[in-house]
């Protein structure tokens, strides 16, 4: 499957029943990193199946050995850039739980188009969860919180509930992502919001 990241090339479609070869609900993390979160998270959910996606290969293979070692079958990761691999190759109504954690924040304003987190990605998002799909959110970059939660408002037809705690993980408050235990760690305060599919 050509899912290289290169955007030269489209994405093919994936059916999730032959990726994984089972029909489990699906959750897929938006910016992986080396995995440390999602390895867990398949570790603890074994009837649940897991897609990790980033665009740099570097960190993203640290994860597919984490995952190798422990021969966890319920995980897969591949270089993709998010927005085009959620068009071309996540089908609409697929995905039960969307994670999106410390995505870059381009603070300088000339750089804040290449931010992650769009009004354009929340419909992508929407359109490929099941129904009552969460999508789970982190940042530690208040003013990225502060316009994150101006885009939700945007789309706030969308979703049934919208929940935003403060240092306070609202699912899965065992399992940590790198930056978050590293931000904990130096008493950053932590933003985290979570949206349900209305």
């Amino acid at each position: 499957m050509p899912c290289s990241g290169k955007r030269d090339e489209k994405y093919e479609p994936i059916v999730f029943r032959e990726f994984f070869g089972n029909s489990h609900p699906v959750e897929l993390e938006i910016g992986c990193g080396k995995g440390k979160f999602l390895v867990a998270r398949a570790i603890g959910n074994p009837g649940t199946n897991f897609l990790g996606i980033d665009r740099v290969s570097k960190f993203m293979n640290i994860g597919k050995t984490r995952a190798q070692k422990r021969a966890l079958p319920n995980i897969r990761f591949l270089r993709a850039e998010g927005k085009a691999f959620l068009t071309e190759a996540i089908a609409l109504g697929s995905v039960s739980l969307f994670h999106i954690y410390f995505p870059d924040p381009w603070p300088k304003r000339r750089h804040q188009v290449r931010r992650v987190f769009t009004s354009e990605l929340l419909v992508l998002l929407h359109a490929r969860l099941v129904p009552g799909g969460l999508v789970e959110i982190a940042t530690d970059d208040k003013d990225y919180f502060v316009a994150m939660k101006k885009t939700i408002a945007a789309t706030v037809e969308l979703w049934e509930n919208v929940c935003e705690t403060v240092n306070e993980r609202i699912l899965d408050g065992m399992n940590k992502t790198s930056y978050e235990l590293k931000w904990a760690a130096e008493g950053r305060p932590l933003f985290y919001a979570e949206l349900k599919k209305r």
